[in-house]
């Protein structure tokens, strides 16, 4: 059985694209009217061919299958980078490791705001230490004239 060229993975003969990273094994364009004889296994949702359970990528088209949306990931990710800025930035660097190129630009804008959080959060709380040592420092050299007010 011969192996594919980009991932070292075993391929079937006549396959047109590795199962496991989706390169093509063929300088062809791929037809969308082949369908595999296997009756079990995930649907293409570019070509509508049948591919078997495991498969990273479709046989036929190369097309990417099961790529998960993560949702979750997003929401919880944004809602920590306002937050806490440290779990935006590891949502972040999750989401920009998944095989879905869609969640990339998700993971990088958390990453973002997480940074920017955490710059207006210092700026904050420098702010209100100033405000504090001046008030103590008013309050220490004008005591006398504070008494009477």
């Amino acid at each position: 059985m011969p192996f594919c060229s980009n991932c070292g993975q075993e391929v079937k003969e006549g396959t047109k694209f590795c199962s496991g990273c989706g390169a093509s094994l063929t300088g062809k364009t791929p037809s969308s009217n082949t369908q595999s004889n296997d009756t079990s296994g995930n649907i293409c949702p570019k070509c509508g061919s049948i591919m078997p359970f495991g498969n990273v990528a479709c046989t036929n088209c190369g097309t990417l299958l099961n790529q998960d949306k993560h949702t979750a990931a997003i929401v919880l990710g944004y809602i920590c980078s306002l937050f806490i800025p440290l779990f935006g930035v590891i949502f972040g660097i999750y989401l920009l490791t998944r095989t879905n190129k869609d969640v990339h630009k998700h993971g990088l804008i958390m990453i973002v705001l997480a940074i920017i959080m955490v710059i207006i959060w210092w700026l904050f709380f420098s702010y209100m230490a100033y405000r504090s040592r001046m008030r103590f420092y008013n309050s220490f050299y004008n005591w006398p004239n504070s008494y009477y007010y």
